[in-house]
């Protein structure tokens, strides 16, 4: 519900999908707590106003699902932006660590119901979606079977018409469910993701080439020979030769 809710201007209003406003109901404090919603086959059906969603052009009713959803989506983000300024906040000395602890204490405990909340929607999602995949199947087979009998001549063309029609509807829904429950696990898991600080680069030198490891090897080499010592000039030796 839009913080700018308006009850008295919403009776009358249409509800998509579902009917139209009637009234509303409030405690005994005077809050507005349900609407009074009269569907299609003229039935009063009450729904919490937390519920009723208020756009520019019509109102709608979300399921208590996805208001879960939009609670965490929401909810999950903002908690982690201010336990990363709080925990700045104490390493800047700001505030003591006595009042760091208490208000991270809370904040940790919030972070985990909702993610413990999360999870659970993950899992029965993944369940839901299983029953789809089920029911898919199911279809399919009875799709198989009206082919073949039709094929054969044992189901007549207007009765096929009809089933044929009353399968792919079904098939439509049972797909429909599925991907709405697909991009509900989707969007849980992107607001569970761990927000990955910035870490620092480790400047990393580049491997030499092998030729130049070569290089480097003969050079060092050379260095560590005893350097050779210069050959001075040698006179020649006067040689005597004498006859015997």
């Amino acid at each position: 519900m839009s913080e700018n809710f308006n009850a008295p201007g919403l009776v009358g209003k249409n509800v998509k999908d579902t009917g139209r406003i009637v009234s509303f109901l409030i405690d005994p404090s005077g809050q507005t707590k349900e609407a009074l919603v009269e569907n299609g086959n003229g039935q009063l059906v009450r729904y919490p106003v937390s519920l009723l969603k208020v756009g520019r052009d019509e109102v709608s009713v979300v399921s208590d699902l996805d208001k879960k959803i939009e609670t965490i989506s929401e909810q999950l983000p903002t908690m982690r932006k201010k336990k990363k300024i709080l925990d700045k906040l104490a390493e800047s000395k700001v505030i003591p660590s006595g009042i760091h602890e208490s208000i991270s204490r809370e904040f940790d405990k919030t972070l985990k119901d909702l993610k413990n909340e999360a999870q659970i929607i993950l899992e029965d999602a993944d369940k839901q979606v299983k029953v789809q995949d089920e029911q898919l199947k199911t279809l399919q087979l009875a799709r198989a079977y009206l082919e073949i009998e039709h094929g054969i001549g044992t189901v007549k063309d207007e009765v096929y018409q009809i089933s044929v029609m009353s399968i792919l509807r079904e098939v439509k829904n049972a797909q429909q469910t599925k991907l709405s429950l697909l991009k509900t696990k989707d969007k849980v898991a992107e607001a569970l993701q761990e927000e990955k600080e910035d870490e620092p680069k480790k400047e990393t030198k580049p491997e030499p080439l092998e030729e130049t490891k070569e290089e480097d090897a003969q050079a060092s080499e050379a260095k560590s020979e005893p350097a050779a010592q210069p050959k001075e000039g040698r006179q020649a030796l006067p040689v005597r030769v004498t006859e015997g």
